[in-house]
């Protein structure tokens, strides 16, 4: 029996206020977010005699009052049922963001269901990648990566936004963070190989080099040799080349990094039923890429039929290098079918479309500490005395709501003093940071909404 939309509306709005914007098919009936005295809940509409909709948790359908051939059920916003929105609701799941085109990235830490971010992407040329979650922000915040992409699937849902989201597992280490990532429906995995760059290298002197590279396999450095030495590589207007003695050294300091690489690639990654952005993550790494470097490492990658997608360093280490080489690392990137992502964007560049235009309009910016922001504006604004307990734990003077703004120094310091100040330290409670914002839904909606507007203006 096919249930008509009105009678599904109708049987949702009487349990409380529906979001209109959160309504979708799924197999044999509806689905909607509803208001009422018991919080945001979710309201499923089918046939009493409906298999697909066995799976939902938390609570128990009941016949419809009027229609007996019809069950309804008000569930809670749990794991279960995120993940079934995923599966059952298209647009409510993350899709892979590809090599073209700019995208931005947002790191939720309090996990606040934020029905506005995603529509403010709507008809733009830029999308949207609703969590980007790192193991350190997990260890620190003592929160996980499911909670992440659940808060994100949540305010998707409840936005009605169909315009194509991303959620990205990125700082990814071992074996163990990737299979996790991949079973939570993350369309990004970055691997994040900095520690495998050998920095004990850039300390040797050139003989011992030279002895290190000269124990390596006979065939494997000829093919060396023999792929860089004595030639020119043309990327975009410009051309590279390799010195012998900064070839070997690259060698041996990058050599356990593309393994590393190659292997969670193939073990994981390569083949997936499912596209997947692949991240290869050096914002970890304090060493900024030369160009050499950079072609090398791309280079080795693709000799081993490894396919990224994006790139990701430092913004703020690797703003000099792109001021002084930038016509390479963009032509590198051109070449071999990649795009740049910059860690902590907001905090190095002012100017995100200059650098977009610079890498092609292939790039990805992480906004790392926008989500953040806009929370500390929201609390500077309502709640004093929470502020200052924030300031006390975090240890810096008291901001007024003016200055917190990535232009200003106190501004930098609390975004980055996340940590300390959500943080559970043994002895002292949890500040309660998330339920202020949540109080005052409204104005952290509109702080955030003109953070990231004025982001998007840019680009």
């Amino acid at each position: 029996m096919a249930i008509k939309r009105e009678i599904a509306e109708k049987l949702m709005s009487e349990k409380g206020t529906l979001i209109g914007s959160s309504f979708s098919v799924i197999p044999d009936g509806y689905l909607g977010l509803v208001d009422n005295a018991a919080g945001r809940q979710l309201a499923v509409v089918c046939g009493v005699k409906s298999e697909a909709n066995n799976a939902w948790k938390g609570a128990e359908f009941e016949p419809a009052a009027d229609n007996k051939k019809i069950k309804m059920g008000l569930f809670p916003l749990n794991p279960n049922n995120a993940a079934l929105i995923r599966r059952l609701v298209s647009w409510a799941a993350p899709s892979s963001c590809g090599v073209n085109g700019i995208s931005v990235a947002f790191s939720d830490w309090l996990g606040v269901v934020n029905s506005q971010l995603p529509n403010l992407f709507a008809r733009k040329q830029i999308k949207p990648v609703l969590t980007d979650f790192t193991p350190e922000f997990s260890a620190a915040l003592q929160r996980n990566f499911l909670e992440a992409m659940d808060t994100a699937t949540w305010s998707v849902l409840s936005s009605g936004y169909k315009g194509g989201w991303a959620a990205n597992a990125t700082g990814l280490k071992t074996e163990e963070e990737i299979v996790k990532a991949l079973l939570y429906g993350y369309s990004g995995i970055g691997v994040d190989c900095s520690d495998k760059i050998d920095r004990s290298i850039e300390g040797l002197s050139t003989e011992e080099t030279e002895k290190r590279f000269g124990e390596l396999d006979r065939d494997f450095k000829e093919a060396i040799d023999k792929s860089y030495l004595d030639a020119e590589f043309q990327v975009g207007d410009v051309k590279i080349k390799f010195e012998e003695k900064a070839l070997h050294r690259m060698v041996l300091e990058f050599g356990q990094a593309i393994m590393f690489l190659q292997n969670m690639y193939k073990d994981y990654l390569d083949d997936t039923p499912w596209d997947l952005d692949f991240e290869v993550d050096l914002s970890r790494s304090d060493k900024p890429l030369t160009p050499q470097e950079h072609y090398f490492l791309a280079n080795e990658l693709k000799r081993a039929a490894v396919k990224f997608d994006t790139l990701c360093v430092n913004a703020s280490i690797f703003e000099q290098e792109m001021k002084e080489n930038l016509a390479y690392h963009a032509g590198i990137a051109k070449a071999f079918d990649y795009r740049m992502s910059f860690a902590d964007a907001a905090l190095a560049f002012d100017d995100l479309a200059a650098v977009a235009k610079n890498v092609n309009y292939r790039v990805n910016f992480k906004l790392t500490h926008v989500l953040w922001l806009a929370a500390l504006q929201t609390v500077a604004k309502t709640d004093a005395a929470l502020l200052k307990q924030m300031a006390e734990r975090a240890g810096l003077a008291v901001p007024s709501a003016e200055d917190l703004t990535f232009e200003r120094e106190a501004g930098i310091a609390f975004v980055n003093a996340y940590d300390k100040i959500l943080g559970k330290e043994e002895g002292k409670e949890i500040l309660p940071v998330k339920e202020a914002v949540e109080k005052e839904k409204g104005l952290y909606e509109e702080n955030l909404a003109a953070i990231v507007n004025g982001f998007i203006r840019m680009l």
